[in-house]
């Protein structure tokens, strides 16, 4: 039990580094709203990352079928979003210090625009794939043997969500909104430049595997 939750815990270490569409929206949101509000976007991720985690341990066919089957709906829907909201934050002029980024409806919607970039991205299933791999879970486990596995990504995760939170709140008090904006301009077009690589890359999947079916 505890190697596999050790095997876990280093699965969400090694692969849930904050990287990506998510790291960089996890990094505006502790700039404008705090720790809590860049931790829990993270943590919308984090819970993708718990979900495909499931499937692979536990090995849902009908799930994976599903993605398999909606792979090019989901991803370009998920870009889409990601897009959006690069645009929005390049929009944003200054540090916002309003109270309702302490609303609990706030943070809830952070965690859940996350949650839902991160699930439609069906290339995550493919790095858990991989990870299930390299760390030799392959095998069919018990319910708590799998949930050990589970607990061990939630906190290997969930450890750099809250560390790339606090790191960023650290040094939220240097940035002035002239910086702020700037800052801004560059998280946003790496989100708008992720998405529309998403899109770029599900299409030449596509068209790969078009050609390959036909010959």
């Amino acid at each position: 039990m505890l190697e596999l939750f050790l095997k876990g815990l280093l699965i969400g270490i090694v692969f849930g580094v904050p990287a990506g569409a998510i790291g960089a929206l996890t990094i505006q949101r502790t700039l404008e709203g705090g720790f809590l509000y860049g931790f829990l976007t993270g943590m919308g991720s984090a819970a993708a990352d718990v979900f495909y985690g499931i499937i692979g341990i536990f090995g849902i066919t009908v799930i994976t079928g599903f993605l398999n089957r909606y792979e090019v709906v989901c991803t370009i829907c998920g870009s889409v979003l990601i897009i959006l909201y690069g645009i929005l934050i390049i929009r944003k002029k200054k540090i916002t210090e309003s109270k309702t980024l302490k609303s609990g409806k706030t943070y809830l919607s952070g965690f859940g625009s996350a949650f839902v970039i991160a699930i439609m991205n069906p290339a995550t299933v493919v790095s858990f794939m991989i990870a299930f791999t390299t760390f030799g879970l392959e095998k069919q486990y018990t319910i708590i043997e799998g949930s050990a596995v589970i607990l061990g990504i939630l906190i290997g995760t969930s450890a750099w969500w809250a560390f790339i939170s606090f790191l960023t709140k650290c040094m939220r008090k240097k940035f002035t909104d002239k910086v702020f904006v700037r800052l801004n301009v560059v998280l946003g077009m790496l989100l708008i430049l992720f998405g529309i690589s998403m899109i770029i890359r599900c299409f030449f999947n596509t068209t790969l595997s078009t050609r390959l079916w036909r010959t």
